[in-house]
């Protein structure tokens, strides 16, 4: 009776018939807060009900939670250790994970109540996890004796089924402790997807059982002043189940043909015959290396057996191929044969968007990362877009124009926080969400790495997740300024932005 009487309390404040069916869709929301009310939350909810009053939370709280509440349940008693609140069978409040069927919340959207208890309600898992993250926001971070809430009735579905962010753990190696902790921040804010850029020039991070010596040579090298080492397959399948429990998939990217260095100088017989810098790198050009691809009784079956591997040990329903930076005449064919392979494995490929050349199926997916780049013929064959212009989400540019240690040979400006803020997702046709970058040539530490990223992906995260609609720079950097007791309790060593008060 409770879980009926909450959820007809839900749809009276919020209104379940008015969410969007269509999660990619940029109507406008019935209900929101209105500006001056507008919580504290990045990213910000589809519709959001303040109804007035508070809620006391007490140290003491009984959970219910569905069946089927296998990341949901364990986010929220984290949450609750963190703030020493215990879970009593006997205690004055409730929390309580619902499972129900809404079609118009889809697969991550939920509902999450404030009144006389506190009610999260989804189609799915996901959805109530991502209800917990909410919640999170509106706590404290420091254990009080009691927490009070604002009464609210929050609606929430995302822009995008695809909110990531790349790390280039090639060039220099990210360890799997910072991934873990970078996969919690993520988590925090929403965003789903971790796409690895696993091999490049510069190094190779990930076994492959069959061709041990691409981490024995290639994982030993690193680029000038960064870090060298690889993932094992353990390491690798502990990652990807850590990553699950909090509803982020890990995207492996095997860059092909070009950017292979490390690989050449592994396995010789990979490069053409004429080739004689065979030796690992840790320069910073880029296009010099490629696989021979007039030897393809010898790449393919290579290619092949790479791909077997990283398809066993991610789950992920797409894997990437990278295709990016590479002049030859035969490269077309090497993408068609390569996104080919991928379909064959029962997965579906990605390119960065040089790949459009070749003959690829529709579903092939297309990552965009140069501004100027017509990618309108491939849209016109049905590709659809993951969209991370340079200009906008590369975070190896600077935070500011000329930040020491970062790029700006796409932007000399650097990429600001409202310079990210203001791409505008509806501009690059059909897309499956945003994905922001960190190329890490020029970052060699964690403290590096957090510096560029945060509180930049922060921003990531509400163009992934909120309507286009919705946003508003001004009031977004007011959010997140608040929400900087939640950065320093994951930890970041963030970059202290002037915009936000920092």
């Amino acid at each position: 009776m409770r879980i009926l009487l909450a959820l007809a309390i839900t749809c009276t404040l919020a209104g379940c018939g008015s969410t969007q069916s269509d999660p990619q869709s940029s109507r406008e929301p019935s209900q929101a807060a209105k500006p001056s009310e507008q919580l504290a939350l990045v990213p910000y909810p589809s519709s959001v009900e303040v109804a007035g009053g508070q809620f006391t939370l007490t140290n003491r709280v009984h959970i219910e939670a569905a069946d089927g509440s296998e990341t949901s349940l364990p986010a929220l008693q984290r949450l609750l250790a963190q703030l020493d609140i215990t879970d009593s069978d006997t205690a004055p409040s409730q929390i309580e994970l619902i499972r129900v069927q809404e079609p118009e919340l889809g697969d991550e959207g939920y509902r999450l109540l404030i009144d006389s208890q506190i009610s999260i309600s989804a189609n799915t898992d996901a959805g109530l996890f991502y209800g917990v993250q909410t919640l999170r926001q509106l706590l404290p971070t420091e254990v009080q004796a009691e927490y009070t809430l604002p009464m609210v009735a929050i609606t929430d579905v995302p822009a995008f089924a695809w909110r990531g962010n790349m790390l280039d753990v090639a060039r220099s190696f990210l360890p799997t402790d910072y991934l873990k902790s970078h996969i919690d921040r993520m988590a925090r804010f929403k965003l789903n997807r971790l796409h690895l850029h696993l091999s490049d020039d510069q190094g190779w991070r990930i076994a492959i059982n069959k061709y041990p010596k691409l981490t024995q040579v290639g994982g030993a090298s690193a680029v000038e002043g960064g870090r060298s080492g690889f993932y094992t397959q353990a390491e690798m399948s502990d990652l990807v189940a850590y990553a699950q429990a909090r509803q982020v998939t890990l995207v492996p990217e095997i860059d092909l043909p070009g950017h292979t260095q490390a690989a050449l100088a592994s396995y010789n017989e990979l490069a053409c015959d004429d080739v004689t810098n065979l030796s690992t790198y840790s320069g910073l050009e880029v296009g010099f290396s490629k696989l021979c691809l007039t030897k393809p009784e010898v790449i393919y079956p290579w290619v092949e057996d790479v791909l077997s591997e990283i398809v066993e040990l991610f789950p992920s329903e797409y894997i990437h191929i990278g295709g990016d930076e590479i002049k030859d005449p035969l490269y077309p064919e090497f993408i068609a044969r390569a996104t080919q392979i991928v379909d064959e494995l029962g997965r579906t490929a990605i390119a960065w968007e040089e790949g459009s050349v070749a003959d690829n199926d529709p579903d092939v997916l297309l990552q965009l990362w140069n501004d100027e780049y017509d990618i309108q013929p491939a849209l016109d064959r049905g590709h659809q877009l993951i969209l991370s212009p340079c200009s906008y989400s590369y975070f190896d540019h600077g935070n500011y124009a000329g930040q020491p240690q970062t790029y700006d040979w796409c932007r000399k400006e650097g990429v600001p926080l409202e310079r990210a803020y203001s791409l505008d997702t509806n501009a690059f046709g059909a897309a499956v969400g945003v994905e922001s970058a960190m190329w890490s040539e020029l970052v060699h530490t964690d403290a590096a790495a957090d510096n560029r990223l945060w509180p930049r992906l922060a921003v990531s995260a509400e163009l992934g997740w909120s309507q286009a609609s919705q946003r508003d720079y001004q009031q977004f950097t007011d959010r997140l300024s608040k929400l900087r007791p939640q950065l320093d309790a994951l930890g970041i060593q963030y970059y202290q932005a002037p915009e936000l008060g920092w």
